[in-house]
C-alpha cells in the first residue's frame, strides 16, 4: 500500500514541474540559486506532504518542507565545492561529475529526511539505491540538455524529483518493507 497515496503525489509533482518550466520560461528565477534550489527542495517536499497516508500536524509536515529546502540549498554548496575540488578535471567531465556528487548527495540527505520523519523502516540500502537511481536520472537528463537547447535548469529538477519519487514508489510499494524480515522454510512470515 505504501506510506503515500503516489498518484495524487506524482500528479502535484506535474504541476510543480510545469511551474518550474514557467519560472524558467520568464525568466524569474535566473538571478538566485539560493531561492531556486530552495524552491526546488521545497516543492518535492510539499509534493510528499499532500500525499500522504497518515495525518500528520501541520508544523511537523511545515518543518519537513523546510529542512527539505535547506538541505537542497545544502546541495548547491556540496556543487560549488566540488567545482574547485574537481577543478582538474576538464569542462564537461567536470560538471558531470559534480551533478552526479550533486544528485547523490541530494538523494541520500533527503532520504534520511524521510526515513527520519515517516519512513522509519527506510533502510541504508534503500537510500543508497534510490541515489544511485537519482545519480543515473540526473545525468541522463544533463545529457539530453546539452544536445537541446529548449531544456533548461527545470529540466535537471523534474528529473531528479521523478527519479526520487519513482524509486520512493518501487521500494515502497513493490519492495516493500519486508526484505529484513525473516522467513521460513516455507518462505511465509512468521
Amino acid at each position: 500500500m505504501g506510506h503515500f497515496y503516489y498518484s495524487r503525489h506524482f500528479s502535484v509533482l506535474a504541476a510543480a514541474t510545469v511551474l518550474l518550466f514557467l519560472l524558467g520560461h520568464w525568466n524569474l528565477l535566473n538571478d538566485s540559486l539560493l531561492v531556486t534550489f530552495a524552491l526546488n527542495g521545497a516543492l518535492h517536499a510539499a509534493a510528499l506532504m499532500l500525499a500522504l497516508r497518515a495525518p500528520q500536524s501541520l508544523a511537523r509536515k511545515s518543518v519537513f518542507v523546510a529542512m527539505a529546502a535547506v538541505l537542497s540549498v545544502l546541495t548547491l554548496y556540496v556543487g560549488i565545492i566540488g567545482l574547485v575540488l574537481f577543478a582538474v578535471l576538464p569542462g564537461n567531465e567536470r560538471l558531470y561529475v559534480v551533478l552526479g556528487v550533486c544528485s547523490l548527495s541530494g538523494a541520500i540527505t533527503y532520504g534520511s529526511l524521510i526515513r527520519l520523519f515517516w519512513m522509519r523502516k527506510f533502510s541504508s540500502r534503500f537510500i543508497l539505491a534510490l541515489s544511485i537511481v537519482c545519480l543515473l536520472a540526473t545525468s541522463l537528463a544533463f545529457l539530453a540538455r546539452t544536445y537541446t537547447d529548449s531544456l533548461g535548469a527545470w529540466w535537471l529538477a523534474a528529473a531528479w524529483w521523478f527519479a526520487f519519487s519513482g524509486g520512493l514508489w518501487f521500494f515502497d510499494t513493490r519492495i516493500g518493507f519486508e526484505i529484513g524480515v525473516k522467513r521460513n522454510l516455507r518462505g511465509t512470515i512468521p
